[in-house]
């Protein structure tokens, strides 16, 4: 059985893949697009919230833990721009100058100054790293701080992180938003062009984080 936000019966499910009248594949691209997450589990399985809340950083229950934001403050003050923001002006979660929202789609647009970005933890992912490297490569930013989870099995983390970024691994797991629970992976910051100066100024707020360059 595939649970999603909704949760479709095992006949619409059948009806999808069997009847020729759409395939799940397709369901799974839009489930992404739209923020939302699907996975498999057992039938009459409890639904975890982090399956799916997980692979979006848009939902309120998901956003940054302020109180990681606050050693950063201390360093940066307000960021230039958050291009993955869930909201802007007085009601985003994260101190900035300018947002991008989805509805700007911040992987189209350029990036500048120093970025704060916590990007969808799901499939999209891959593309925020990719392009957080490319605005840092190409010089559109002076400071890219990405939190994301410290996956680093995946493909992109070579690409785009490795030998490109400094990481701060984070100790223990991270309270997202209002969640009454801590995520189910270990999370890190990943710093693209940060300075001297930024990365000594980040260990001190930071003292408990794995530094790896």
């Amino acid at each position: 059985m595939v649970y999603f936000p909704y949760t479709p019966t095992q006949p619409t499910l059948i009806t999808l893949e069997k009847q020729n009248r759409g395939r799940l594949q397709t369901l799974d691209r839009v489930l992404v697009t739209l923020g939302a997450g699907a996975y498999l589990a057992p039938i009459g399985a409890q639904q975890s919230f982090y399956a799916h809340a997980g692979n979006s950083s848009t939902s309120e229950t998901w956003t940054t833990p302020k109180e990681l934001l606050e050693p950063l403050y201390s360093v940066f003050g307000a960021f230039d721009l958050d291009p993955c923001s869930p909201s802007s002006g007085r009601t985003a979660p994260v101190r900035a100058k300018a947002y991008y929202t989805k509805d700007d789609d911040g992987l189209s647009l350029p990036w500048f100054g120093t970025c704060f970005v916590n990007p969808p933890y799901g499939k999209a992912l891959r593309h925020w790293v990719a392009k957080a490297y490319e605005e840092s490569r190409c010089g559109n930013t002076q400071t890219i701080v990405m939190l994301m989870p410290a996956r680093t099995d995946t493909k992109f983390w070579h690409q785009s992180i490795v030998g490109k970024a400094t990481i701060f691994f984070l100790k223990g797991r991270l309270k997202f938003g209002n969640a009454e629970q801590v995520a189910p992976f270990p999370s890190c910051l990943v710093i693209w062009g940060g300075s001297d100066e930024v990365i000594t100024a980040l260990e001190a707020v930071l003292p408990e984080a794995w530094l790896s360059q």
